[in-house]
């Protein structure tokens, strides 16, 4: 069988004192590989999270308590580089150098033994496979803004296949998928999943695949003629496209990000119709429906906010910004919402973000950590949001509100919309996704050039074109 997941034995000596740096399947993985080989000592498991994991053998702490603890590396337990540079600066603030630092995201290896894992009981009943022939198991991974690019494709495939029953498997954004997916019957499940619980469960359905951010698909279980006997023949041509289209890409999780997106974007394709596959299916256009929920627009009333743009300064893993290369200075975002209130004292300034959130000087209102089903109803009932590119802007922008873009590292013709404010400046930009780590920039540029040439007055020129408008009508 493939195992992607294994230890890190090539970058830590055999007999080291190590702690493990995330309490999920793979971090849970590790741990049961240490028990059975004995290769290390294992202090205890980490986690920011570590209140919903069950008891270990070993101590399950806050990432909060890693320097109480002695040891020779800390082991980051990821599937993918998204979060690496947060707990990076989160072991660097603890005293932990870059040189005890391990971390090895999925590997390409084979016929490598599980040492005896068993399949998850958890899954046994009310999964899609038990409820339909027409059973869809889809493990998605990427940031907010990747699951509202991937709900285009997942709708088109339903579209073909109404009566299907799809189970989504996914690392942490459980509940943003279940609120995402509330308006559609076909996805019968949200499983909270790292990798592990979808491999050793994909088989029991007639079609198993994964969606990489807004970047590749790679089709794991299908059976041309079973499917036959249970789907549409239309949706079976489909997937069968589908499969040998991406089969022939070659695409995987080792394969460098920007080599899947230049690919499409050389045959003119962007993040949504890159999912076309060459004729598999017809997504044409860029349109998402995203639910409001009903319980929280009475909450969003109550806050009586008038007249109002939001703001976010952050980024998914990376609340503070300071560890990505497509951030804003901070003090950039601070002078921009002192010009809007210079221009408009009427208007209000909101900050949205994490609960983390470097809280910018200036703004009216914060509205950090809240419930993203209110966060949602901030950005539908705002006059502009101005941003970074992110999950707020993909949202807001499906939401009908116009948003005012900084593109640095990522690509406006891939990921931008042609409706928004897009900003980028200078030759040196758009390379994102030429690390594993996909928030490095290319230049290893403390202050990316790409962003840094960005001016506070740029922005609210833009800012002034599009409120002055507004107002005047």
């Amino acid at each position: 069988m493939n195992y992607n997941y294994l230890f890190p034995y090539e970058k830590i000596p055999s007999g080291s004192k190590i702690l493990i740096y995330g309490a999920g399947d793979l971090g849970q993985d590790y741990l049961l590989q240490m028990q059975i080989t004995n290769y290390c000592e294992v202090v205890a498991v980490a986690d920011r999270n570590y209140f919903k994991y069950p008891a270990m053998t070993v101590p399950l702490i806050g990432s909060d308590r890693i320097y109480e603890y002695d040891f020779d590396y800390v082991v980051i337990a990821l599937r993918m580089g998204t979060a690496y540079p947060e707990i990076k600066r989160i072991l660097n603030s603890q005293g932990i150098e870059d040189d005890r630092i391990v971390c090895v995201f999925e590997r390409d290896i084979r016929d490598v033994s599980v040492f005896g894992q068993t399949e998850d009981n958890e899954l046994s009943s009310d999964c899609a496979y038990d409820l339909s022939d027409e059973s869809i198991a889809i493990l998605t991974a990427g940031g907010f803004g990747d699951m509202v690019i991937q709900k285009r494709f997942i709708m088109e495939m339903i579209k073909y296949a109404p009566q299907c029953r799809m189970d989504l498997y996914n690392i942490k954004a459980i509940d943003f998928l279940k609120h995402l997916y509330s308006d559609t019957d076909s996805v019968n499940r949200v499983i909270e999943d790292l990798g592990y619980r979808y491999r050793v469960n994909r088989n029991r359905y007639a079609l198993a695949l994964v969606i990489e951010g807004g970047l590749f698909v790679r089709v794991d279980v299908w059976n041309k003629e079973r499917a036959g006997e249970v789907f549409p023949p239309d949706f079976v041509r489909r997937i069968s496209l589908l499969k040998a289209n991406s089969d022939k890409e070659g695409f995987g999780i080792t394969t460098p990000y920007y080599l899947a997106m230049t690919r499409r974007r050389f045959k003119g394709l962007n993040a949504y119709n890159g999912f076309n596959y060459d004729g598999a299916f017809e997504i044409e256009d860029k349109d998402v429906d995203i639910p409001l929920d009903n319980e929280f627009w009475e909450v969003f009333k109550q806050l009586n906010l008038g007249s109002y743009v939001t703001v976010n300064y952050g980024n998914g893993d990376s609340e503070d910004a300071s560890t990505i290369a497509k951030s804003w200075k901070k003090e950039s975002f601070e002078k921009v919402i002192r010009m809007i209130k210079e221009s408009y004292p009427d208007i209000r300034v909101i900050q949205l973000g994490g609960v983390n959130a470097y809280r910018l000087r200036g703004a009216d209102n914060y509205v950090l950590g809240e419930d993203f089903r209110l966060v949602m109803h901030m950005l539908n009932n705002s006059m502009l949001h101005v941003d970074i590119e992110g999950g707020l802007v993909h949202i807001a922008t499906q939401l009908g509100t116009k948003c005012v873009v900084l593109f640095g590292p990522t690509v406006p013709d891939y990921y931008g919309y042609e409706q928004n404010i897009n900003i980028r400046v200078g030759d040196c930009r758009e390379c994102w996704g030429l690390y594993s780590d996909v928030n490095r920039c290319a230049r290893d540029m403390k202050e990316p050039e790409c962003m840094s040439r960005i001016k506070p007055d740029t922005v609210m020129e833009k800012i002034d074109e599009y409120l002055s408008g507004l107002v005047r009508d």
